[in-house]
């Protein structure tokens, strides 16, 4: 980790989990199911079944850009309503890391509003210096494309080589190998060492306080 750091200038962090446990407040199930009575009767069972919102917006997408507009406005009024409990010891994190020099940047598959209050709420707006997340519903911007991470590099005017990306799921691995950037993969959860390894990111954290 400290090699991975010395070598760079600027850590991408994803937002819910590495920095926010967005839905600990409303389940992510039941922002599903809110989503879901959006849509049209007759859902695919996959997608009735479904407890993750953002697999409904893409199905939403699938079905137009109304359709993916309507999901994408009222999955952006849950985050903002779930938004609040900071990850244990991520704030300290971020701090330590804007003190040491490194440009912190979001770069999250959530609404650029939801980062932006939590920022707020939480006093980060100076050690946070950018926010590259959705704006829209077009969901082949999210990760695991690259797109969000590429347009994080492009605001900074570096290069990949100058960046490392911290996450928490295969998506963020995925998204930062395809943009040449380091990867640090957060298991923050049972079972997620094991469901990484195969991913190979630089490394593999438990523990957020490692990035200090």
């Amino acid at each position: 980790m400290g090699d991975l750091l010395a070598a760079r200038d600027h850590v991408f962090l994803d937002f819910d989990g590495p920095v926010c446990t967005l839905f600990s407040a409303l389940p992510a199930s039941e922002a599903a199911d809110r989503l879901k009575a959006l849509l049209s009767p007759g859902l695919p069972d996959d997608i009735a079944a479904s407890a993750d919102p953002f697999e409904i917006l893409a199905f939403a997408a699938s079905c137009g850009p109304s359709a993916a507009s309507v999901v994408e406005r009222q999955l952006k009024r849950l985050e903002l309503e779930a938004v609040s409990q900071a990850t244990p010891g991520a704030l300290d994190v971020i701090h330590d890391l804007a003190r040491d020099g490194y440009t912190l940047t979001i770069v999250s598959n959530n609404s650029v509003d939801a980062v932006r209050a939590f920022l707020v709420m939480h006093d980060l707006a100076q050690a946070v210096r950018r926010i590259s997340a959705r704006v829209d519903g077009d969901v082949s911007k999210l990760k695991p494309s690259p797109f969000l991470i590429e347009q994080a590099i492009r605001g900074l005017g570096t290069s990949p080589s100058r960046c490392l990306m911290v996450g928490d799921s295969v998506a963020d691995i995925e998204a930062a190998r395809a943009a040449g950037v380091a990867v640090v993969a957060y298991a923050n959860k049972p079972g997620k060492r094991e469901r990484f390894a195969p991913y190979e990111p630089d490394v593999i954290i438990e523990d957020l306080a490692t990035l200090r």
